[in-house]
């Protein structure tokens, strides 16, 4: 058949990891769940920079907020759509426009180009 497409999920279902490190410090690990290319339940494993630890300081308890603000606007998005939201952190309502979204993008492309952690059972 010329001309037939067939359509179909672009990444494999199931669990994804990545990360992003900079002057080797883990800044940012990501876990998140694909279905049909669309992300679910993601996570931040790991949100660090310059010694503090957002998961975990309740005094950064606000970005930390606004980081996860960055995950709730990708949930049951396709995963490409999703990281192009990230470009603008300003748009995500309560991310703000300080957020280093690039450094959350840059994670999930991590775990895409690592492939499945965990295969969808």
């Amino acid at each position: 058949m010329i001309g037939a497409v067939a359509y179909g999920a672009e990444y494999r279902n199931g669990t994804y990891r990545g990360v992003y490190i900079s002057g080797q410090e883990t800044q940012v690990e990501v876990q998140f769940d694909l279905k049909d290319d669309k992300v679910e339940k993601p996570k931040f494993r790991t949100l660090f920079y310059k010694d503090q630890d957002y998961l975990k300081n309740k005094d950064l308890s606000k970005y930390k907020a606004e980081y996860e603000a960055l995950l709730t606007a990708i949930i049951n998005k396709n995963v490409n759509d999703g990281m192009e939201t990230l470009y603008a952190p300003g748009e995500i309502e309560n991310a703000g426009a300080t957020v280093r979204a690039t450094k959350v993008r840059a994670a999930i492309k991590n775990a895409l180009n690592s492939g499945v952690y965990t295969p969808a059972k």
